[in-house]
């Protein structure tokens, strides 16, 4: 995905949205959830997606891109205040993003996760001094 706002077609023949992935969903909440995000409906979905849009909302500049006067804030500070406001939820909402990116999977539970051949071998890699730089 790109980053660009994604269209909510409906399925004429059954009036459900037909989200990126061609799975069809009964709302917009849903098509961000699943198709978007990559979660599941194991463990507290609700909880992992509010914190998700939280993280967001924290993230949202549109307000002080129209009023320089708003203070813009230090994302990472209030997130780790959010993270540490809600550590279930984060824990969750990370779990379904290593999952997604494809270093973890899992059964019936999120929180039941394994690694792949993939995490394996990041976890095999060792890890990491100063090797992300880029300028040297």
């Amino acid at each position: 995905m790109s980053g660009d706002p994604i269209k909510f077609p409906i399925d004429p023949d059954n009036g459900m949205i037909i989200g990126p992935d061609d799975c069809h969903y009964d709302n917009e909440k849903q098509v961000f959830a699943h198709a978007v995000l990559g979660m599941c409906g194991c463990g507290d979905p609700e909880e992992a997606y509010n914190f998700i849009r939280g993280a967001l909302m924290l993230a949202d500049r549109r307000d002080n891109l129209r009023d320089r006067s708003i203070p813009w804030i230090d994302l990472e500070k209030a997130l780790a205040e959010a993270i540490s406001n809600q550590p279930s939820a984060a824990a969750h909402a990370f779990l379904h993003l290593l999952d997604t990116r494809g270093v973890l999977e899992h059964g019936g539970s999120v929180g039941g996760s394994w690694t792949t051949a993939l995490g394996n071998q990041i976890i095999d890699a060792g890890p990491v001094g100063t090797e992300l730089d880029h300028d040297e």
